[in-house]
């Protein structure tokens, strides 16, 4: 796999030692799909580590989650599906990469946690957010929102289904949708952190869960009919989105997304949606920070 970032050419030396997170969630690779469930909910978390005996394996997000219930064909009841089919590997690397790197290569490999230690040990694991917080307060970028804005984005309807909002995300590797109104303009947003949420929030587990097992049946949790799939995007996004102008710094809007606990930034201008901010393109800015 090729990519432009040139890891050579990295100037800021702070390691991500300095960083590490050591707060793992984990489970073991024979536990099932809703033990999953259950500890990211109760948890608040969107990933989970998933370990065989004392060893580290793999790693489980929300988003695969949702990726798996669409995709699987077996019709199976959550508790009969094991973590070790969800999981992913981790991505381990040495403790003295540098933050910068540690950006560069979530990128290059399209994740957002990467793994301190070794396939014997998780010392600890970096996020997207750590990463974020380190931009915020060690870096002196001066770069603006127009230099990184993502200014194309997938959009739907505010009376478009739930279950195409879930087709068109899984099939484009997308984690967001702007849901426009009837004039076509901005109305909301729906991430897959909301999907998984309001899938599975405590509140409404227990549906969930008489609902889960049947999913791929006519009326089935992800169907056009469905718990979660009939609903309308209207229904379920989260209403507006919240906008910052083009020419503030990057750092500043990386500290509101962090501050709000939201996914991303619309980038308006008169009344315009110019773009999206997401926590990627902030890992971008410290990718390519001199």
């Amino acid at each position: 796999m090729k990519t432009d970032l040139k890891l050579a050419q990295v100037r800021c030396d702070d390691e991500i030692s300095d960083i590490v997170n050591k707060d793992i969630i984990m489970l073991q690779k024979d536990n099932s799909l809703q033990d999953v469930i259950v500890n990211l909910t109760m948890n608040k978390i969107s990933k989970i580590f998933i370990y065989d005996g004392t060893k580290p394996v793999g790693v489980i997000t929300d988003k695969d989650i949702i990726r798996f219930l669409y995709i699987d064909k077996s019709g199976r009841n959550p508790n009969q599906i094991l973590a070790a089919e969800l999981m992913n590997n981790i991505c381990f690397v040495d403790k003295r990469l540098t933050c910068q790197q540690a950006a560069q290569l979530m990128l290059l490999n399209k994740i957002s946690t990467l793994g301190i230690g070794s396939k014997e040990n998780l010392e600890g694991i970096i996020t997207k957010s750590d990463l974020i917080k380190y931009y915020i307060t060690r870096q002196h970028d001066t770069s603006k929102v127009s230099d990184y804005m993502t200014i194309s984005y997938f959009s739907a309807g505010i009376d478009d289904k739930v279950y195409e909002l879930i087709k068109k995300m899984i099939t484009c590797d997308v984690s967001r949708v702007v849901i426009t109104d009837y004039e076509k303009q901005p109305a909301g947003i729906i991430t897959t952190g909301d999907l998984f949420n309001l899938t599975i929030a405590t509140s409404k587990l227990s549906i969930v869960q008489s609902s889960i097992v049947n999913y791929l049946e006519k009326d089935g949790l992800w169907s056009e009919t469905g718990f979660v799939g009939s609903q309308l995007a209207g229904e379920i996004m989260s209403q507006g989105i919240m906008t910052v102008s083009p020419y503030i710094d990057m750092s500043d809007a990386a500290k509101t997304i962090l501050e709000m606990e939201i996914d991303s930034l619309g980038i308006s201008e008169d009344n315009t949606l110019l773009g999206i901010i997401s926590k990627r393109n902030i890992l971008l800015a410290l990718a390519k920070a001199a």
